[in-house]
């Protein structure tokens, strides 16, 4: 069809889906308030606010809880690419140094521009880098006052999670180790495990990254992989056989693809009551790869974010997406991964 014989209400449609196409945060959300949990302290004003907005929604008619059941929330799940200090070569010279300041301020414009309620991050350094990431980010805008940090064995490489709302921390698991080769081992970057109330409901979180594949000399890295997955999923066997309706989002970089064991084992047996729903949140060219190997040139999918069967229905699906701005590839060899939750 010509194009001069579209109709006004066609030339519309048009022009509204190429706007939302070209949007790199993928759609504008509303501001929204959330009271703090009933143990937290209510000292502060910013606090004492909060606490004042919880009673006059208590007091509101049914149609305006309604209303506010619908509020969006932004998670934002993101593997920062060694947030630490380390050592790093540069012309050929190798030195103990934090992270780059180039790549630190593309980081920044990547989670800025997606403006999140909620950041599960990979590879953060200490608590003293995370309070450094924490400020930088403030300074930009994003405002994420609550923190939970975690290590595993791994004493370089931690997991974080950064809040607008406030943060219940739950105990480590119990199980933590396993034995492969005749030899112990014990979960190298840990499971994170913490309920963030929001949007009238408590949702738990447990992030995790899983062994690199990188091999080394104590055990085969792929059932390394394996093993670390099946303490996340007994983990998560334990969560939802005790509240089937629980709403859990399980995140992070996985490193291994969707039809490995290790992704399956974590998801679950499709025909269980307990299985997790992968979401599929893609780029704006529709594709799914999250993470560049440039040693190899590999393009793979690797970070995932699945969900209860109780907190499903909840997701805004399109909306949620793989952030993908020109510099994605400065800060990070991992691109982050927004959803959002309603």
């Amino acid at each position: 069809m010509h194009l001069m014989t579209f109709s006004v209400k066609h030339a519309s449609i048009f022009f509204g889906a190429f706007f939302c196409l070209m949007s790199s945060a993928c759609g504008e959300k509303k501001p929204a308030a959330t009271a703090d949990w009933e143990n937290q302290p209510s000292t502060s004003p910013q606090n004492q606010e909060e606490a004042a907005t919880a009673i006059s929604k208590n007091n509101t008619p049914a149609t305006e809880k309604n209303t506010e059941s619908q509020e969006e929330v932004r998670f934002l799940s993101y593997n920062l690419r060694n947030y630490l200090t380390m050592r790093r070569y540069s012309d050929g010279k190798s030195s103990y140094t934090s992270k780059p300041e180039v790549e630190i301020e593309a980081l920044l414009s990547v989670i800025t521009a997606s403006k999140p309620d909620i950041l599960g991050i990979c590879e953060i350094g200490s608590e003293k880098d995370l309070a450094d990431f924490q400020q930088r980010l403030a300074a930009q805008g994003v405002k994420l006052p609550y923190t939970h940090h975690i290590q595993g064995s791994d004493s370089v490489r931690s997991l974080a999670i950064l809040s607008k709302y406030p943060v219940k921390a739950h105990p480590k698991p119990a199980d933590s180790d396993y034995i492969l080769e005749g030899k112990q081992f014990f979960i190298g970057r840990g499971i994170l495990d913490a309920s963030i109330q929001v949007a009238g409901k408590d949702i738990r979180f447990l992030g995790v990254h899983l062994k690199s594949k990188r091999p080394i000399k104590e055990a085969d890295q792929e059932m390394m992989r394996r093993n670390e997955a099946a303490l996340l999923r007994k983990h998560i066997d334990q969560i939802l056989k005790a509240d089937k309706k629980a709403h859990l989002v399980v995140y992070g970089d996985f490193n291994d693809t969707k039809r490995t064991k290790t992704v399956y084992s974590i998801k679950g047996r499709s025909n269980s009551s307990i299985r997790l729903e992968m979401l599929d949140p893609a780029d704006s060219r529709g594709e799914l790869w999250t993470h560049h190997w440039k040693r190899e040139d590999i393009y793979s999918r690797i970070d995932f974010c699945m969900v209860s069967l109780a907190l499903a229905p909840h997701i805004n699906r399109e909306a949620s997406c793989l952030l993908d701005p020109d510099n994605w590839a400065v800060g990070s060899d991992h691109r982050a991964m927004l959803v959002v939750i309603r």
